[in-house]
């Protein structure tokens, strides 16, 4: 009877966080002016339509802002993801000098908002000639130490074991690090990898400076544009929202599996 009521309370709540999703989704599959405060108003599917997704579609640019959104996201994930890795590797399982400064130095950078440093970000990036440019949002993307103090906490979970073994083996700093703690970290590199993806989904107020033409915008930065000029219209402005929303629903859905065991798991399976 425990285990029944758990899994009762457990459907109750997945219900509750997604109801906003259930209506935002009825909302934009709605013709424009039919109410849906009323529950008898959601289970008629007479009216449901996809007008709402190609005005939308054809109004704006929200197709080539979706795909600049996805390649800038996954290009900062990988790459974030090599130099997080590198830098926790040495933090974790390299003596040097100064390490623990060094650590600090880098942890720190979490304490500085983003406001504090866009005139500076911005003065730099036009130097560089970077301004509407994708790279513009990359490289500042770059900088986040979250992933190196995430995924030094699983590398320090490593067994010294296994590293004086492979290097008794002969194997070097590199193999360390890519023969022995990327495959046994391999979930937190999930992990963090959606949480860096979703950070550069999400990213708004850097964009929406750095990028200047409709063409080069990515998804948060372009829609605000396209909802203020319909904001008359919550079908259409439902509409927006869930193709926005629908590609971190799905790496999230397909992904769900290595982001419950990154956040269960200490870096070692098994």
């Amino acid at each position: 009877m425990k285990g029944i009521a758990i899994n009762i309370i457990a459907v109750m709540l997945a219900l509750l966080f997604m109801f906003p999703l259930i209506w935002m989704l009825i909302v934009s599959l709605k013709p424009d002016g039919v109410n849906v405060s009323a529950l008898s108003d959601w289970v008629n599917v007479s009216d449901l339509h996809l007008h709402n997704y190609t005005k939308v579609i054809k109004d704006s640019q929200i197709l080539r802002w979706t795909w600049n959104s996805a390649v800038i996201g996954v290009l900062t994930t990988i790459i974030s993801l090599i130099f997080s890795s590198l830098a926790a590797f040495s933090f974790s399982k390299l003596p040097f000098k100064s390490r623990s400064l060094f650590y600090l130095v880098i942890v720190s950078g979490l304490l500085i908002p983003t406001e504090a440093i866009l005139i500076p970000l911005y003065e730099t990036t036009l130097h560089l000639k970077l301004i509407d440019n994708m790279w513009a949002i990359i490289l500042p993307g770059l900088t986040n130490p979250i992933g190196i103090l995430l995924l030094k906490q699983f590398m320090d979970g490593v067994p010294k074991d296994y590293i004086e073994a492979a290097q008794i083996d002969g194997c070097r700093n590199f193999g360390l690090w890519y023969r022995i703690c990327l495959p046994l970290t391999r979930s937190a590199m999930f992990s963090v990898g959606i949480f860096y993806f979703i950070l550069s989904w999400n990213n708004f107020l850097w964009p929406y400076l750095s990028i200047t033409s409709q063409e080069n915008m990515i998804l948060s930065a372009g829609l605000p544009t396209f909802l203020s000029n319909n904001t008359m219209s919550l079908n259409l402005i439902m509409a927006a929202s869930a193709i926005a929303a629908i590609p971190t629903i799905l790496v999230f859905a397909v992904l769900q599996r290595q982001i419950v065991q990154g956040v269960a798991m200490s870096g070692i399976k098994g």
